[in-house]
């Protein structure tokens, strides 16, 4: 009976390792660093000998022998040919270890032939973690070694404690079935590295220098250093401008990198997940190299399955291989499109013009399956530039006569009053005078995001980036800001008029190279700083149009004025207003919630009726300072009888109490405000707003968009709380009554720069 326990017990758990190879190895031979026409084959022994790897070929056996007497080996094989299988045998010089005799489970594959088809497997997490067992390892070691491939890539956390030796001969033993005829290429993860004291690179020599590369049948690998990047791990190691990063660049900006089919990047710490812990770090500066050198698909390591594509990039999360799975609340600002909790694999498979991604679960199910087509060339970029200018242009005709030659002009912008007047008025009384016709394509920034990327496209087209809104182009000219434009627009038509020819040749035509435009808005956006927010802010806060905000709140302060608080309330509530709306404006800049200047109609009616009584108030202001001048204060025009001045000031009172008209009105008006000044935005608002659409940066846009409008309302809230503290209700009867006449003239040219500001802005419509 005890036997059959026994017997059961053996086939139920057989041991780990199987008898094929003899006690002589501590760890059994292992593949690495394949290429072409080379292999290394690895293993440690029992004990300190000379050791030696046959390789049986068609002209016979070719012996390789290692350097010295040594417990560890990496004997490196040459001569081999590209695409062929070559058996081996490892043997050593007291023949106290060594691989049985014939075993066809011991193959060495090389590299294939650019374009030649291959099969290799992802994996990450495989140590047993909290579930304390390796029985999820085995089960997916088993899978892989049914799917047989050409070598596997180790996405890192391979043992709990990498500075323990007998956890890494456990490693090994699970996975002699596979790495005996698969390399292994791993990256580092922090319980491998533990602090750098982990013995990782004593099994990887090309670890030695943290991170690597290597190609296989023309795909690009590249094995990156990020064991713990949202820790421990130092800064320099990762961020820009450190050694990985411009190695990488290097690698990965050689021209057979950029014409190869694929590029895979692996590594350890996720740049972006949704059900995990993403690394800002890398999230900030790696994903826009990633996407610059056009990295087909990246793989990390976290305790799940996920899939997601972000700027062109497919980045797998597969962290399955044996640790316990993880399964936290998803991120909305970056959904995945495929995800699963479950223990797996990923068996890839690279033919031509193709490469299908599987993640298989440890039963064999495939969880997941997909397919990358070769990332699209230089020449298919710049074609798809083009369909976007296409697509996003409105094409304007401002026609002559019919034998005046046509200029094409750029034209970028959003809704603004000089846009509007220089495309109404401006350029067909500069194209009547000049006596050439003009076709102006206008790019509306405000209207479609990826018209940022065309304006950045045509900024090194013509070298000139970052010129201010609106900005035109033309000839080998940039234009940019109203001041600019109204000076040497003119100029560039004469120098059109003398010589078309001469101008058209030396014309530069946009959209015609490609051009990185996404990591060119993240270098506009990253060279903002908090300094440069804040101050655009205030500038845009004091210009021109900014003053249609400042004599409302003036005015209105003076009328309701009648104790601080009073003033205090109306004025806070008035730039509270104006702050939320320009912030929803921001918020929703390409969303079409700009209702107060999109929506024509509302927008046409509210300005019209502010002008109608601006203008109404500007002139019975002037009789009644005719009537002062004249000494009839008491015939103004603009007052009321007494029983009515009772009866309102009792109201108001009773209102101010309660604070409900004030209120409803200093909100209303500051909401009616904002809406007019979205034309006084300057150039800092467009890099802000547009990567607010983007979740990786729109924390960051986020924050900048509320320094921005702070800074904005700071003008606004100086001048009320001035007003506030140093103007008492005394004191304000005091001046009405003493200088009454100059008051009404200082409330008519209120009243009629308020007609002319409205008037202006109507052009926004």
């Amino acid at each position: 009976m005890k036997m059959f326990y026994c017997v059961l017990l053996f086939l139920i758990f057989p041991p780990a390792v199987t008898g094929e190879e003899s006690d002589g190895f501590s760890i059994a031979p292992y593949l690495l660093d394949i290429t072409e026409n080379e292999a290394t084959v690895a293993f440690r022994l029992s004990r300190a000998d000379h050791a030696s790897v046959i390789i049986m070929t068609e002209e016979g056996e070719k012996r390789f022998a290692g350097s010295r007497e040594s417990q560890i080996h990496f004997i490196r094989v040459t001569g081999l040919l590209p695409g062929k299988r070559y058996r081996y045998e490892v043997v050593t010089g007291e023949g106290n270890a060594g691989t049985p005799r014939g075993d066809p489970s011991c193959e060495i594959r090389t590299a294939g032939r650019p374009g030649e088809s291959f099969s290799f497997v992802v994996y990450g997490d495989s140590r047993p973690g909290e579930n304390k067992t390796d029985r999820f390892h085995r089960e997916i070691i088993e899978q892989i070694a049914r799917n047989d491939p050409a070598f596997c890539l180790v996405l890192g956390d391979m043992v709990d404690d990498g500075t323990d030796r007998q956890l890494w001969e456990e490693f090994f033993s699970l996975e002699k079935r596979v790495l005996r005829r698969a390399a292994i290429y791993p990256v580092i993860g922090d319980n491998d590295y533990v602090y750098g004291r982990g013995l990782v690179k004593e099994y990887f020599p090309m670890l030695q220098n943290n991170y690597y590369a290597f190609s296989w049948s023309g795909v690009y690998f590249f094995g990156l250093f990020t064991w713990d990047s949202r820790g421990s791990q130092p800064r320099a190691e990762i961020d820009a401008g450190s050694a990985q990063l411009q190695w990488f660049e290097n690698q990965a900006a050689q021209s057979e990198v950029q014409k190869a089919p694929y590029r895979v990047v692996f590594m350890h710490d996720p740049v972006l997940i949704s059900r995990g812990r993403p690394s800002g770090i890398l999230r900030r500066v790696w994903e826009p190299v990633f996407r610059k050198y056009r990295v087909d698909v990246v793989f990390a390591s976290w305790h799940l399955y996920e899939r997601s594509s972000y700027n062109g990039v497919c980045y797998i999360i597969s962290g399955g291989a044996g640790a316990e799975l993880i399964w936290m609340n998803p991120d909305p600002a970056y959904p995945s499109q495929v995800e699963a909790r479950k223990h797996h694999f990923c068996r890839v498979d690279v033919n031509t013009g193709s490469m299908t991604i599987n993640a298989i679960e440890k039963d064999g199910t495939v969880i997941d399956s997909f397919t990358l087509s070769p990332h699209s060339s230089r020449e298919s970029d710049k074609q798809e530039l083009n369909r976007l200018a296409h697509r996003i242009r409105k094409e304007i005709a401002i026609t002559g006569k019919g034998d005046w030659p046509v200029l094409s002009l750029h034209l970028f912008s959003y809704d603004c009053a000089y846009c509007k007047r220089l495309i109404e008025k401006e350029l067909p009384s500069l194209s009547e005078k000049a006596g050439i016709s003009l076709t102006v394509y206008y790019y509306d920034l405000g209207a479609d995001p990826q018209a940022y990327d065309l304006f950045m496209a045509a900024g090194t087209d013509f070298g000139r980036q970052n010129a201010d809104i609106p900005a035109i182009f033309t000839g080998n000219s940039v234009l940019g800001g109203e001041r600019e434009i109204t000076e040497k627009l003119p100029g560039e038509f004469t120098l059109f008029k003398q010589d078309s020819r001469a101008y058209r040749e030396k014309s530069i035509t946009p959209f015609q190279t490609f051009h990185d435009t996404e990591t060119m808005k993240e270098d506009s956006f990253f060279s903002l700083t908090t300094g440069m927010v804040i101050g655009a802010g205030l500038l845009d806060g004091i210009n021109p149009c900014a003053f249609t905000t400042l004599i409302f709140l003036i005015s209105y302060l003076s009328l309701v004025g009648q104790k601080r608080k009073d003033m205090l309330l109306t004025g806070g509530l008035f730039t509270t207003a104006v702050f939320l709306t320009y912030l929803a404006i921001g918020f929703l800049f390409y969303h079409g919630a700009r209702i107060l200047t999109r929506a024509f109609i509302l927008s046409r009616i509210i300005n019209y009726i502010l002008l109608g009584i601006v203008t109404l108030f500007a002139l019975l202001s002037v009789i009644d300072f005719i009537k002062c001048l004249k000494g009839k204060e008491t015939e103004m025009t603009l007052q009321l009888p007494d029983f009515l001045k009772k009866l309102i000031h009792q109201r108001i009172r009773n209102f101010a109490r309660s604070g409900k008209l004030v209120g409803i009105v200093a909100f209303a008006l500051g909401i009616v405000i904002a809406g007019m000044e979205l034309a006084c935005t300057g150039q800092v608002y467009i890099p802000i707003v547009t990567m607010i659409l983007d979740p990786v940066y729109r924390t960051r846009a986020a924050g900048y968009l509320i320094m921005y409008n702070l800074a904005f309302i700071a003008p606004l809230a100086g001048i009320f709380l001035l007003l506030s503290f140093g103007i008492t209700s005394a004191q304000l009867g005091k001046f009405f009554k003493k200088y009454i006449a100059f008051v009404k003239l200082g409330l008519t040219l209120v009243f009629l720069s308020m007609a002319v500001l409205i008037i202006y802005n109507l052009h926004i419509l």
